[in-house]
């Protein structure tokens, strides 16, 4: 069974990758088009494929990864907010965080921190913060609606 647990989590961060190509596709026609971002931020898609990576040879399992893409189009559908490449990465780790605090009794979120984040801890409180009051503080997610999104994720194609 673990070996099917492994195969599944590596399922998941490729169709993570899938999610991320649309929207830096997206994110760069967008940009194309003058519909500027801040041009000084750059993010690689494999920044934050490897970091995954490095979460789930840690102990992340890929519900957690899952809860916090939940967790971000919660954020976008609530603020009409529209992800790019200038903040999908801070978002989705924000959210994978959250999620591990919430979903995930251990001590791993602590060690954590200083991998996915170059920034203080006082910064990330504050981003947790802003990103609690963005969701109005709803990080529960019903069991139903997990495994449909979850199902969703999954189907996902290039």
């Amino acid at each position: 069974m673990k070996g099917g647990a492994a195969v599944q989590s590596i399922v998941v961060i490729d169709k993570i990758q899938i999610l991320l190509n649309k929207i830096f596709a997206y994110s760069n026609l967008a940009e194309s088009k003058g519909q500027g971002i801040c041009p000084n931020i750059f993010i690689r898609q494999q920044d934050i494929i490897e970091n995954l990576v490095i979460l789930q040879r840690m102990g992340v399992n890929d519900e957690i990864f899952v809860m916090g893409l939940f967790l971000v189009d919660r954020l976008t559908a609530k603020n009409k907010f529209y992800l790019n490449r200038r903040n999908i990465y801070n978002l989705l780790m924000t959210a994978i965080i959250l999620s591990l605090k919430m979903y995930d009794d251990n001590q791993i979120v602590q060690n954590i921190y200083p991998i996915i984040f170059e920034t203080n801890r006082e910064v990330l409180n504050k981003m947790e913060k802003k990103f609690l009051k963005l969701i109005q503080y709803q990080l529960y997610v019903k069991t139903e609606d997990f495994f449909n999104y979850r199902a969703r994720l999954l189907k996902l194609k290039e």
